[in-house]
């Protein structure tokens, strides 16, 4: 774990440009181990609509390896999220996700929750994204591009900038076992993979606990064996459910 964190300095870019990248969170090595892991999923769960779209998500990773596990409840990600979202923030979603040779540009977006809320989008800390870099992400194998100060716009992209590049983007790029973290309204958008190689990343939502999770967390957590107090915090179990006033309830 690095120990040279400066949480204010990434905050500050959180909230004044959307995304900060944290290099070496992780030990090369380790994010070569997830990749590997996450390679032997990608061959049990690929589909013929996968294959042929060039990209493919492998959900529920929390209970499918421990080395997720431990990523997903990392101490600088869940330290930062803690600090810029406040201590009971949640994981809403948790997920591999790969872009395989050829596949093209998906187009600019803002994550859950900010798709599924109505513009113009409520103002300030809400929720945050993470990328864990599994390969090392290069212009040329389809690194993530952000666009600057856009988690500020309040909305989405306008459909007719969606699907073309947007003059100010930004392509990321970074060693693996690095880590992305963005503001989760910032528009954002995976580059096309140029090369004869596949590059994956973990995305991991994180958010104020009156969302409801885009994952079923406490499905997944049922399933754990003696999860640790963070994790089942992580995964929803501590998040309020709806319940019936009564009587004595005010």
């Amino acid at each position: 774990m690095p120990t040279n964190i400066d949480y204010k300095k990434i905050m500050s870019d959180l909230d004044e440009v959307g995304f900060h990248i944290i290099p070496s969170v992780i030990p090369e090595k380790k994010a070569d181990e997830a990749r590997s892991i996450l390679e032997q999923l990608l061959k049990e769960e690929a589909t013929e609509q996968s294959l042929a779209a060039k990209t493919q998500r492998v959900g529920r990773i929390a209970v499918k390896h421990s080395i997720f596990l431990e990523l997903m409840s990392h101490p600088t990600i869940v330290t930062l999220w803690r600090k810029y979202l406040g201590d009971d923030m949640v994981c809403s979603t948790w997920s591999g996700n790969t872009v395989y040779p050829g596949a093209d540009s998906f187009g600019w977006h803002s994550d859950y929750p900010y798709w599924s809320v109505q513009p113009p989008w409520p103002p300030g800390r809400l929720a945050g994204q993470t990328i864990w870099l599994l390969n090392d992400l290069t212009e040329e194998n389809g690194a993530t591009a952000m666009l600057p100060q856009s988690h500020l716009k309040g909305e989405p992209p306008p459909p007719e900038l969606k699907n073309q590049w947007i003059d100010g983007g930004k392509i990321l790029t970074g060693k693996r076992g690095s880590a992305i973290v963005m503001h989760g309204a910032c528009w954002h958008t995976a580059r096309p993979n140029q090369t004869d190689e596949i590059r994956s990343v973990l995305l991991g939502m994180y958010m104020r606990p009156w969302f409801i999770p885009q994952e079923d967390m406490r499905g997944q957590l049922a399933e754990l064996e003696n999860p640790s107090d963070l994790v089942r915090h992580l995964m929803c179990a501590n998040q309020r459910t709806p319940s019936n006033v009564g009587a004595n309830q005010y």
